[in-house]
C-alpha cells in the first residue's frame, strides 16, 4: 500500500512538465525566504530567533529538488542541480543570519537603563557596613528576572554557563539576607557582569 502511494505521488509529479515543476520549487523557496525574511525584520521576537528550521527547509527542498530532476534527467544533472541548490540555500541562510542578528546597543545606553532599576554600587572603600536585606532583595529579584529572561534569548554557549554561574551565586546572597562588605562586593562585581550580557543581548 506504501508503495501504491509512493508510486501515485512519483507519477502525478512525472506528469507536470520539468520546467513548470522546477518553476515551483524555486518560486516556493524564494517566497519562503522572502516571507522569513520580512518577518524577521519586522519582529522583534522572530529577529532573536534561532534560524535553524530554514535550514531544515533548505535540506528538505534539495531532496526535492533531487526528485523533481530525476524525472527528466540523469542521476548525474540530478545530483549537480541539486547541489547547486543546496550550496545556493546555504548561503541564503547565512544571509538570513546575518541580516537579522540582534542590534547591539551601546554599553552606556543600556547601562544607564539597567542602573535604574538596580541601584548604584556602593564602593568598595566605603561599604564598611552590611547592606540591608530589603534592600538587596529587590536589587536581586530584579537582577534574577532579568537572567530568566537572557536564558530564554538564543545566546552563545559560553554566555549561557556565565549566566547559569551568576544566577548560581546570586540565588546564594538571595539566601543569606542582610550581607556583609565583602558579600556586597561580590554582589555589585555579579552586576557588572550582568550589564555587559545585558549590553550585548539589548535586554
Amino acid at each position: 500500500m506504501f508503495s501504491q502511494l509512493i508510486d501515485k505521488m512519483f507519477s502525478t509529479i512525472s506528469s507536470v512538465p520539468f520546467d513548470t515543476l522546477v518553476y515551483i520549487i524555486l518560486g516556493s523557496f524564494a517566497g519562503i525566504f522572502l516571507l522569513v525574511l520580512i518577518m524577521s525584520l519586522a519582529l522583534p521576537k522572530m529577529r532573536s530567533a534561532s534560524k535553524r528550521p530554514f535550514l531544515c527547509l533548505v535540506n528538505a527542498y534539495s531532496a526535492v529538488t533531487l526528485a523533481a530532476f530525476l524525472t527528466d534527467n540523469g542521476l548525474p544533472e540530478a545530483v549537480l542541480a541539486t547541489a547547486l541548490f543546496w550550496c545556493a540555500g546555504y548561503v541564503l541562510y547565512g544571509l538570513l543570519c546575518a541580516v537579522t542578528r540582534p542590534v547591539i546597543v551601546r554599553q552606556s545606553t543600556v547601562s544607564q537603563v539597567a542602573l535604574t532599576a538596580l541601584p548604584v554600587q556602593v564602593p568598595r572603600k566605603t561599604a564598611n557596613a552590611p547592606v540591608p536585606a530589603v534592600k538587596n532583595s529587590v536589587r536581586l529579584e530584579h537582577a534574577m528576572s532579568v537572567i530568566d529572561k537572557l536564558l530564554l534569548k538564543n545566546i552563545g554557549k559560553g554566555d549561557r554557563q556565565e549566566l547559569e554561574k551568576l544566577k548560581n551565586t546570586l540565588t546564594v546572597l538571595q539566601m543569606k539576607g542582610t550581607l556583609s562588605p565583602t558579600e556586597s562586593d561580590i554582589l555589585n562585581d555579579n552586576f557588572n557582569a550582568l550589564l555587559k550580557l545585558m549590553a550585548k543581548y539589548n535586554v
